[in-house]
């Protein structure tokens, strides 16, 4: 025995080529994740030719679906198996599509009328005639509650349960560049007049505060619980705002400024629509994770509320892309 270990002793080179060997194989597997963290893998991609092109995407919060405008046609996504459920061609210009599904319905914005879509069956029902033209769309959380831009600057209420609807008083949106409903009755606008995005209670309208902004507000939708997320002509970053408070509580930065973007769920990962870059995905930490020109630059990008899916409008390759994790 004592034989044996002296002459393993002999070869310390061994010993220490060994441990660092192990030490660094340890190494790799602990610190190498199996999957991203988010959906960078295409599960399907939907050919948009025969319908025209893909223009916005909005996945529904309790439903398998998103639904895809295009022109004039509304496509009812099933974004697990990759295929249209239904097409539907709705006779005008789709202006914007609501964020949120409420009690089975997601809602579609046509110049003025607003057309609850039944997700159960893939098909609309009887719009709502507002009686004057809109850009933008948004549904409150508690679901009760529509928020429309109008083209005369103000902004109207629909009431999702009785189809009323009513203009809010002493207020003027100037040059309403989007809307975006938060948690306890507060809702975000972009008024492109003032430069600035601004947070209102709409029990009683008084402003909870305001944002300056450098540019034109290129996209503005409810991000991670208790956020606001904005992207803004002049800023490299996708905005992170405190809907309660009103305050820019973070920035995660791009190559370039973006025209769409869409947030993890966590707020973890960040998508954009880069021009020149394609479409890019950055961690919270500022690392650029992904960048690719596979999608074109996309139109709008949206992720689903479990995380799990990524919805991606193409019109550079008339396609609207599912990404999974």
């Amino acid at each position: 025995m004592i034989s044996r270990i002296s002459t393993f002793l002999r070869y310390p080179a061994v010993v220490v080529v060994l441990v660092w060997a192990l030490a660094s194989l340890s190494c790799i597997f602990d610190s190498e994740p199996a999957i991203p963290g988010y959906p960078a893998q295409i599960d399907s991609e939907i050919p948009f030719g025969a319908i025209g092109s893909p223009s916005i995407c909005k996945c529904m919060i309790d439903y398998d679906l998103a639904l895809v405008s295009a022109g004039t046609s509304l496509a009812v996504v099933d974004i697990v198996n990759g295929v249209n459920k239904s097409v539907i061609d709705l006779g005008l210009e789709i202006d914007d599509i609501a964020d949120s599904d409420v009690n089975g319905f997601g809602y579609v914005l046509t110049d003025s009328f607003l057309y609850p879509v039944n997700l159960s069956t893939a098909s609309l029902e009887d719009p709502i005639k507002i009686g004057i033209g809109c850009s933008f769309v948004s549904v409150s959380p508690a679901g009760d509650t529509a928020w429309v831009s109008m083209e005369n600057d103000s902004i109207g209420m629909v009431d999702l349960i009785t189809g009323e609807v009513s203009v809010v008083q002493n207020y003027s949106a100037g040059n309403c560049q989007g809307i975006a409903s938060g948690e306890n009755g507060v809702i975000y606008i972009a008024e492109g007049a003032n430069s600035i995005i601004a947070g209102y209670n709409t029990d009683t309208w008084a402003e909870i505060g305001r944002i300056s902004v450098p540019g034109d507000v290129y996209d503005l939708f409810p991000g991670p619980s208790g956020y606001i997320c904005a992207v803004v002509d002049g800023s490299n970053e996708l905005w992170f705002i405190k809907s309660e408070t009103c305050t820019l509580y973070k920035m995660i930065t791009f190559p370039v400024i973006p025209t769409a973007a869409a947030s993890m769920p966590d707020g973890s990962f960040a998508y954009a629509a880069c021009p020149g870059t394609g479409m890019v995905v950055v961690a919270e930490s500022g690392q650029i994770e992904l960048k690719t020109m596979d999608y074109g630059i996309p139109s709008s990008i949206d992720v689903s509320n479990n995380g799990e899916r990524a919805v991606i409008c193409s019109p550079d390759n008339e396609a609207v892309y599912i990404l999974e994790k």
